[in-house]
């Protein structure tokens, strides 16, 4: 059993402390002389030892009391012994108790700061770039909802802070529009080509989005309804071909009328029998006059996975039916695509 350092200690320091003189020196020898001389039993001499044994005593007690009082210290201060259950894996003696403390407040993550005094906040942002989207842009191609949107913090050529809003199209077409705005009072600063956010620079046959389409619907777009026709180049072609509305030829009515004007080019190239029309109406926007106008497509056979030939491309307006252009088309790939191109 290991000696208790501390014990020691204390009990040096209370030796310490003690002063030791000449009287007191021959004041405890001469007590233990008497104590082994042969006693005497006068009452002078019992009364000289009953003082010499109280003074004895009185030292005693002057060594004892300090050094109880240190021990007594001492011992509050050892570990108090705690029993650890069977099974309990206790720290390594090396690693240090861990100290329980006031559970820590995280930091509010950065979303959640407010925005400085004076700034704008993201809904006020978005709001003034879809009001310029909707006074710039043509919004009966799409709607504000047809794009995602998103905002960033930037910094014009004086230092001021600006905010740009980026809207990019939901479909697969490359329609974009942009809007950068004063911080601070939400002014429009400028903002991007509004044709470009509803016009695609380009269809982009390598989309698996636009790609889809033609697995569903056939390989060539002439071929399919006129609600299929005008919802693809809505989204696609930058909405260059509708739907017929009141007061126009409908898609039988252009039919007949193409096949009726083809009919003496059949009869030139010996094509007799049943012939097959597919009509394309083109919008407005898709010719330099503004007139809507069907192109017609016709076959002396019915058009599958490949294109007869020859092709009678008849032209007519939407509004009262008048034929304003009948030709003989040999290409094939002129005929599949005549498009905006013939008309612009």
């Amino acid at each position: 059993m290991k000696s208790n350092t501390r014990c020691r200690e204390a009990i040096d320091e209370s030796l310490s402390a003690v002063r030791f003189n000449a009287r007191d020196m021959r004041s405890v020898l001469s007590a233990v002389r008497e104590q082994e001389a042969p006693q005497q039993v006068t009452v002078r001499a019992r009364g000289h030892r009953r003082l010499d044994f109280v003074f004895s005593m009185a030292l005693v007690a002057m060594v004892a009391i300090p050094v109880c009082l240190f021990a007594l210290n001492a011992q509050k201060v050892k570990t108090t012994p705690v029993t650890v259950a069977p099974g309990t894996v206790t720290a390594a003696p090396s690693q240090a108790p861990s100290v329980p403390t006031a559970a820590p407040t995280a930091a509010p993550l950065a979303t959640m700061q407010p925005e400085p005094a004076g700034m704008l906040s993201e809904a006020e942002a978005i709001a003034a770039a879809r009001a310029c989207f909707e006074a710039e842009c043509d919004t009966s191609v799409f709607s504000f909802d047809e794009y995602t949107v998103s905002l960033s913090e930037t910094t014009e050529e004086d230092g001021s802070p600006s905010l740009c809003v980026l809207m990019e199209s939901i479909y697969d077409n490359g329609c974009a529009f942009t809007v950068v705005l004063d911080a601070q009072s939400s002014d429009v600063l400028r903002f991007s080509t509004p044709r470009l956010a509803t016009v695609p620079a380009y269809l982009n046959g390598e989309s698996a989005e636009v790609q889809a389409w033609y697995d569903k619907l056939g390989p060539y777009a002439f071929t399919w309804s006129q609600e299929n026709q005008a919802e693809f180049s809505r989204r696609y072609e930058g909405a260059a071909l509708r739907t017929a509305r009141s007061g126009e030829l409908s898609a039988a009515d252009a039919q007949s009328a193409a096949l009726s004007a083809a009919g003496d080019t059949f009869a030139q190239l010996g094509e007799t029998g049943t012939h097959y029309a597919y009509p394309t109406l083109y919008a407005e926007r898709a010719s330099a006059d503004g007139v809507a106008r069907y192109v017609v497509r016709c076959y002396a056979q019915p058009v599958t996975q490949t294109l007869p030939s020859p092709c009678v491309l008849v032209t007519l307006r939407a509004g009262d039916g008048t034929v304003e252009s009948v030709q003989l088309v040999e290409d094939e790939a002129q005929a599949a695509q005549p498009a905006l191109n013939a008309e612009e």
